[in-house]
């Protein structure tokens, strides 16, 4: 079996030597390559050919490795070395990083989630560097990498990086200020008046930067908690106003349930009043026609009057659980019969003697 037909990496591949050098991009004064060693990937850093020999650009490169070299963290892409390398002159060697631009990540359309997450690793390595008085200078798109497996944060290219503390360029508040620039393309309808904060140095630091989203995002984790109160209140308040309305609803159908009882006994007591009334006008006629004169009528009439009271208190005490409507009883009784009476004492009047 052919040993490249392994899962083995061939001797040939697994060397010091740096193999399959590839130029990635040139710049004004550097130029970028993958090359391959002991069968890993790496990114070489060297100066273009008509730069190598010059001693600012030299110092400029040393530098960057001196600072790179001081760096490890996750989030920011690991410098190795500085060596001369066959053809593309004195490079820095660091970690090749498979990924992608920040703008070309946000360009697949990322969840939430997964901004969130690249805004907190941003913010780590940022609070990293600051916190060795570093500051990165060229924070931008092209310098955050988004890597394909994993889609973690890896910083890159610190060549603008300061450690002079004593040097007024070196500020904190210029990493700040560009992060808001990123946090705008990472949450363009997000976080506005923190990107204005960042814009406007109200920010000592990125661990202020942190406190604030984070302060946000807890805020942000009780809305629905507060929704769901305040739903729960309305629901609350609705079920009492229902219950109120219900109990409104019986008791105004209780009274007119009441009030049609009411009615109806007081039809039922005026049909009484006036059957009874009949029976005693009819007593009273007849005493009236039968009397030889007015003087015996009214005689006779006395004694009427003492029955006839009897039958109309009799009639009244029905209604004794109701006040009024006893009272109305005796009342439209007494007016009825004091009408009648009258007629037939006219009557009397008119067709008997006096004695």
């Amino acid at each position: 079996m052919d040993i490249s037909d392994s899962g083995f990496i061939s001797p040939e591949t697994f060397t010091a030597d740096w193999q399959d050098i590839t130029l990635l991009q040139q710049r004004s004064h550097n130029c970028l390559y993958t090359a391959s060693r002991y069968g890993k990937r790496y990114v070489l850093k060297g100066l273009s050919a008509d730069c190598q020999l010059l001693t600012d650009l030299l110092l400029l490169q040393q530098k960057e490795f001196s600072l790179g070299i001081a760096l490890s963290h996750p989030h920011i892409a690991e410098t190795y070395s500085l060596e001369n390398v066959e053809g593309c002159g004195r490079c820095i060697v660091m970690e090749y990083v498979d990924g992608m631009t920040l703008a070309e990540w946000l360009s697949t359309n990322p969840s939430h989630a997964a901004r969130q997450r690249v805004m907190r690793q941003l913010l780590d390595a940022l609070e990293y560097i600051h916190s060795l008085q570093l500051v990165h200078h060229d924070l931008k798109s092209s310098n955050i990498l988004i890597t394909r497996n994993g889609q973690n944060v890896k910083l890159i290219d610190f060549g603008l990086s300061e450690l002079d503390t004593t040097n007024p360029q070196n500020d904190l508040q210029h990493d700040i200020q560009k992060f808001g620039q990123i946090l705008q393309l990472l949450f363009p309808t997000r976080y506005r008046r923190l990107r204005l904060q960042c814009q406007r140095g109200r920010f000592a630091n990125m661990a202020a930067v942190r406190l604030s989203i984070e302060k946000r995002q807890r805020r942000q984790k009780l809305i629905p908690y507060l929704i769901a109160i305040i739903i729960l209140i309305i629901s609350v308040l609705l079920s009492i106003r229902t219950y109120q309305l219900y109990q409104e609803s019986e008791q105004m159908a209780q009274v007119a349930n009441e009030y049609a009882q009411t009615q109806q006994r007081e039809q039922e007591m005026v049909m009484q009043i006036h059957r009874l009334l009949d029976a005693e006008t009819e007593k009273l006629q007849h005493i009236a026609d039968n009397a030889t004169s007015y003087v015996a009528f009214n005689q006779q009439f006395l004694d009427f009057w003492t029955a006839h009271a009897q039958v109309r208190d009799s009639l009244a005490n029905c209604y004794a659980d109701d006040t009024d409507l006893k009272y109305q009883c005796v009342e439209i009784w007494t007016q009825e019969f004091g009408t009648r009476m009258q007629q037939i004492d006219i009557q009397v009047k008119q067709t008997k003697p006096l004695q």
